[in-house]
């Protein structure tokens, strides 16, 4: 979807199989801004209020991130409805400056996917505390936490190995500075997946299975379905009889 973000001439037919639960669009876009563009994303998200589309800001060093927000960046949001309806839009609708002073204007139908931006973030300072080792445990929950609400996901062999970072990365100039690994499917398997599903199966929020390997002649592995599931979370009964979610 990335070839539309500049103008919105012929508007995409969103593929179902890419579909992510409701307001993950936004978060997986949020995660693609500069720091300054997050940092007035953050500034509105922490005002939310239902029935507010203008938000204040006086940091006027903010301006070029602010003008980027509303000319460049675009989305395209699964609604979560019945109708399965999809919304296109900017970060933000407009912008009025009254000296150094911004007023930013939301679009009505991004406030219910900057809530659930919101909740992400609160659950994101819970996740915190849990530390992953390894670093293909924290790039696979990254990237199964996005599914969690798909169920079963599945992904080629490339695709993994971006998701995992053991691909080949290059720099601007061509020059290799991470070399490729675990090129073989059992190595890869056994030394990246494999660790990576049992840690975070035993420390985070998260269950994952590794349910089907895609195979093609001569027992070439193509792709992999992965079962993604959140734990309940256990409820803690208070003195006086109340439950809580913990």
């Amino acid at each position: 979807m990335r070839k539309y973000n500049k103008v919105f001439q012929t508007l995409p037919f969103p593929d179902p199989a890419q579909q992510l639960g409701f307001g993950d669009d936004l978060i997986e876009a949020f995660y693609k801004l500069t720091p300054a563009e997050r940092q007035i994303v953050l500034s509105i998200v922490d005002r939310l209020k239902p029935g507010q589309t203008a938000y204040e800001c006086d940091d006027f060093d903010l301006q070029p991130a602010a003008m980027k927000l509303l000319t460049y960046h675009r989305l395209v949001l699964h609604n979560g409805d019945k109708q399965n309806s999809v919304l296109y839009a900017r970060w933000l609708s407009s912008i009025t400056m009254v000296e150094r002073k911004m007023t930013l204007n939301l679009d009505p139908g991004l406030f219910p996917h900057l809530e659930r931006l919101r909740d992400h973030q609160q659950q994101d300072t819970e996740r915190a505390s849990v530390k992953l080792a390894s670093q293909y445990s924290i790039r696979l929950y990254e990237w199964a936490w996005k599914w969690r609400h798909i169920g079963l996901k599945r992904i080629s062999i490339p695709q993994i190995r971006k998701v995992l970072g053991v691909d080949e990365v290059k720099d601007a100039a061509g020059n290799i500075i991470s070399e490729k690994c675990l090129v073989h499917w059992p190595n890869l398997k056994q030394r990246a997946i494999d660790r990576a599903l049992h840690e975070i199966n035993d420390k985070t929020d998260l269950n994952i299975r590794l349910l089907a390997v895609g195979q093609a002649k001569y027992r070439r592995v193509l792709s992999l379905a992965f079962e993604i599931k959140e734990k309940v979370r256990k409820t803690k009964v208070k003195g006086n009889g109340a439950l809580l979610s913990g």
